[in-house]
């Protein structure tokens, strides 16, 4: 009796778009002050930086775009952020989990007066400054 192996069933990606932002911290702080003052955003940040250097972090994940504006406005307003680069980026993400990003279309630069324009389309990086 011959058995015949079933062919690998592949698994569907996923594409769409989600919030990319990297935070740069305005003074250099401790792994825990950083990871304590990004947990209002509720995603897992990846911090740059060593000790109690950390300097920067980056945040991906589906976020509420009027929470994010809310959270980006508090932080640069009271200090805490001395820019941000952020935006809803393109991704294809395997049924393996690995994901590659797609280009940004375009920059859109605004100063911290004018966060309104911070409108979070796709495709597009906003770099406050």
């Amino acid at each position: 009796m011959e058995t015949r192996s079933q062919p690998a069933r592949q698994e569907r990606g996923h594409r769409g778009h989600e919030l990319d932002a990297q935070l740069n911290f305005a003074q250099p702080m401790s792994r825990a002050l950083a990871l304590e003052a990004l947990r209002p955003w509720g995603a897992e940040p990846e911090l740059y930086g060593q000790g109690d250097e950390i300097r920067a972090a980056r945040l991906t994940g589906a976020l509420d775009p009027a929470l994010v504006t809310e959270l980006l406005r508090a932080g640069l307003e009271g200090g805490l952020y001395r820019s941000a680069e952020l935006g809803r980026r393109g991704f294809l993400r395997s049924g393996t989990g690995f994901t590659e990003w797609m280009p940004w279309r375009r920059n859109v630069v605004v100063p911290r007066t004018q966060l309104e324009r911070v409108e979070l389309k796709e495709g597009l990086r906003y770099l406050v400054e």
